[in-house]
């Protein structure tokens, strides 16, 4: 068996970007000098090229402007138990990630500016931000816009493909219900 087989993998662009619209939200891998740095950063899709920003302060800021990079596109994960199937299964885990490979470089205030309005605008239905707003302009100096410049995609999403389309409708539930359940269990224990 190859991995992943090519009933979990997604090749389709267009169900790809909607997939990195949705979630937005990606783990910035890079290597610089021997050691593998990470970041979570938000992603905007403009072309063929993803827009984000990193803090100054960050490490990888140091060496990102030079750096081949991966990214991982998170939309959930579950545990998919063999007692939800009459049929004969081991135990699995099921899941809805892209990782994006490409080559970063730094881009000017214009459009690290741009790309925050953006992203709002993506995300958000109720709240309008404005190229004014002076929160920005101090906002600029600490953090630097970055574009990667897409050279490839691996779109990995394992639901039961190689089953039975009920067993497939079951797993995309499962996934929905797990990942409700888990969070609301964990967000219980997290304390202010």
């Amino acid at each position: 068996m190859s991995y992943l087989p090519e009933h979990f993998t997604e090749k389709d662009w267009i169900v790809v970007k909607h997939f990195i619209e949705e979630f937005p939200l990606a783990t910035l891998i890079t290597s610089f000098e021997n050691e593998i740095f990470t970041s979570h950063i938000p992603f905007i899709i403009e072309d063929n090229k993803l827009l984000g920003h990193i803090n100054k302060d960050n490490p990888q800021y140091k060496h990102l402007n030079t750096s081949k990079v991966e990214l991982v596109f998170h939309a959930g994960d579950a545990y998919i138990s063999p007692s939800a199937f009459p049929t004969d299964e081991l135990p699995t885990f099921n899941f809805a990630k892209v990782h994006v490979k490409g080559q970063a470089t730094y881009v000017e205030d214009k459009r690290l500016i741009k790309s925050l309005v953006d992203m709002t605008d993506q995300m958000d239905d109720d709240f309008k931000l404005e190229y004014t707003h002076p929160k920005i302009d101090q906002l600029k100096h600490f953090i630097q816009g970055f574009e990667i410049s897409i050279e490839s995609y691996h779109a990995r999403f394992k639901m039961s493909q190689d089953k039975s389309k009920a067993h497939f409708e079951k797993a995309k539930s499962m996934m929905q219900e797990s990942q409700t359940r888990r969070l609301t269990n964990f967000l219980k224990h997290l304390k202010f």
